[in-house]
C-alpha cells in the first residue's frame, strides 16, 4: 500500500482526486490538507510515499514554496506539483519537486503517479 497525501483547498478538487485515484487499491489517501503547515505536519506524521500539492493553496505560502520543506519532513515521499497554472518550468527549478502536472490533464493523473511510485498499470 502507497500512501498519499493530497494538498489542495478546492474541495471539488480533492474529491476528484481521490475518485480519480480510488480505482487502485495500492494507492491510499491518508490526508487531505489545504495549507502548507498542514502539508508539512501531515508529511511528518504519515511519511507519505507521493505528496499531491497544487501551487495555490490556502495561507501564505504557496505550494511550490512549500515543496522543500514538505520534503524535509518526508523526505523520502515523491512530490509531484500538481496545478491548473503553467509553472513547469519553475517546477523543474525546485529540486524537491519530483514532477508536474497541470489540472487540465487530470487524465493522466492516474499513470503518472504509479510512474512515480513504481507501480505497473493495472489492466484495464
Amino acid at each position: 500500500m502507497k500512501v498519499l497525501v493530497v494538498v489542495e483547498d478546492d474541495r471539488d478538487m480533492q474529491l476528484l482526486i481521490q475518485l480519480t485515484l480510488q480505482v487502485d487499491s495500492r494507492l491510499e489517501i491518508t490526508g487531505c490538507c489545504a495549507t502548507a503547515a498542514a502539508a508539512i505536519q501531515l508529511a511528518r506524521e504519515v511519511h507519505p510515499a507521493l505528496v499531491i500539492l497544487d501551487h495555490f493553496i490556502d495561507g501564505d505560502i504557496m505550494g511550490l514554496q512549500a515543496a522543500p520543506a514538505i520534503k524535509a519532513a518526508a523526505p523520502d515521499a515523491r512530490v509531484l506539483l500538481f496545478t491548473s497554472h503553467d509553472l513547469k518550468i519553475e517546477a523543474g527549478r525546485e529540486p524537491s519537486v519530483d514532477e508536474f502536472l497541470l489540472k487540465r490533464d487530470i487524465s493522466d493523473l492516474m499513470p503518472t503517479v504509479q510512474r512515480m511510485l513504481g507501480l505497473e498499470p493495472l489492466a484495464a
